[in-house]
């Protein structure tokens, strides 16, 4: 831009003073000559490539400047270095993560869905007779085998269909994983939508199963409880209460039943349970100072009398004798002999429990001694062979008033208002004292 103005300056000059016009002529030109010439100032200038003669270099700054460059490399050099450095023990971390991932990863084999193996395990705990002969039972769902291992109970094979539902559980070394399709688990369920996991379990010894710290001191009895749905409800209701223990007489469903255990949801892992006992050997499990109590809906009371009740049950043994036949025939299981109630029987139980005197559950006071809690099937009611035990304790039945023309509720329904308000009583009785 310089050397234009100045080019410029020495072409006025040039003009003004040489040439040879006169003073108007000369003054005119150079005024055309600038106006010519000054309407190329407002264009943007170039680029000057030669500023080392038209500007004097300062060497410090040029110093500095090398110094700021230099800097700059060096700190992307070290930003770089750190990035990299991170990335690896990124990467690292990551590759560690992944070994521990899979050392928790449980180790697995995947069956087809023919293979015998899955028939051959499943055959051995499909009848109460394989189970009890195998020692073994049929888990079905996360929770309920949750349950069981947090109870003791010791997996022997744990059949998947998605490895999600394993890895969220923790077994021990021994126990064998079979990742198998979904169609096969769906074969072998109970159910009509399967959870998708299966497992076999060795069946726990839940007699010396520790009651809890709140436990009060009831226990309860089963006798003649054929339904699933029902045992199911009362196993759960009892470990709800918390009773001390829970007894079940020969005769009654088998306990690991499939639908004992989904109606139980996990409750036979959390209390002191004893299976098929006999009521000769009962009065090993329950105090002499404790109260029996009959859950009954049998609103008929009458007054004792022993000489026609032992007469009755002389005849019953007699017609029963004169049967020897059936009771010797190898075809009928001895406990189906031993436990299988006629018209003649079921009769003879009712007017013998009528002769005990009923009262209103809630007028009682349970806190006095220790309870024990009979209740009976919803048709078969109590068995013959528990009237012993009946009178010699001197039973009190109790039940439950009804209105609207219901008779009867069922039998866990009963059971469960009963022992809560036995709970209740100990509740108060503790916060009294306290």
């Amino acid at each position: 831009m310089l050397r234009n103005f100045g080019r410029l300056s020495l072409r006025f000059i040039h003009s003004a003073t040489f040439s040879g016009v006169d003073g108007l002529t000369s003054k005119t030109r150079c005024t055309t000559n600038i106006m010519m010439y000054s309407k190329y100032t407002s264009r943007k200038p170039i680029a000057i490539t030669n500023e080392d003669e038209l500007f004097d270099n300062n060497n410090d700054d040029d110093k500095q400047t090398n110094l700021t460059k230099s800097l700059r490399k060096r700190g992307s050099k070290i930003r770089k270095e750190k990035a990299r450095k991170e990335a690896r023990e990124k990467k690292k971390l990551e590759e560690r993560k992944e070994e521990e991932s899979d050392s928790k990863k449980p180790l697995y084999k995947a069956l087809k869905e023919n293979d015998k193996l899955i028939s051959s395990l499943m055959l051995k705990i499909r009848t109460r007779k394989n189970r009890e002969k195998h020692g073994q039972i049929l888990l079905e769902g996360f929770r309920i085998i949750q349950d069981a291992i947090q109870g003791g109970a010791i997996p022997r094979v744990i059949f998947f269909s998605r490895l999600d539902d394993v890895q969220r559980l923790s077994f021990p070394q021994n126990v064998q994983l079979y990742k198998i399709p979904y169609r096969t688990i769906q074969l072998w369920s109970t159910l009509t939508t399967s959870p998708g996991i299966l497992g076999i379990f060795n069946i726990p010894n839940m007699e010396n199963k520790e009651p809890t710290e709140d436990a009060i001191p009831l226990t309860i009895i089963c006798d003649n409880i054929r339904e699933p749905g029902n045992l199911g409800s009362i196993v759960r209701t009892a470990a709800a209460v918390g009773c001390e223990k829970l007894i079940l007489m020969k005769g009654c469903v088998d306990l690991w039943e499939p639908k004992v255990l989904r109606g139980a949801t996990g409750a036979h892992f959390r209390i002191p349970i004893h299976t098929s006992i006999s009521w000769e050997d009962l009065p090993a499990l329950i105090s002499n100072e404790s109260t029996i109590y009959l859950a009954d809906n049998n609103m008929e009371y009458k007054r004792n009398d022993s000489d026609e009740a032992e007469m009755n049950l002389t005849d019953v043994e007699e017609d029963d004798s004169k049967d020897q036949s059936e009771r010797n025939d190898p075809t009928i299981p001895s406990e189906i002999k031993s436990y299988t109630s006629t018209a003649k029987t079921k009769a003879l139980v009712k007017k013998i429990v009528s002769q005990f005197p009923i009262v209103p559950y809630h007028t009682l006071d349970f806190t006095k001694t220790e309870i024990v809690l009979i209740t009976g099937g919803e048709t078969e009611g109590v068995s013959l062979q528990s009237c012993d035990l009946l009178r010699q304790r001197d039973c009190t039945r109790v039940n439950i008033s009804l209105t609207s023309g219901i008779e009867s509720l069922n039998i866990a329904s009963a059971l469960s208002i009963i022992a809560f308000e036995m709970k209740r009583q100990f509740i108060i009785r503790t916060i009294n004292n306290e």
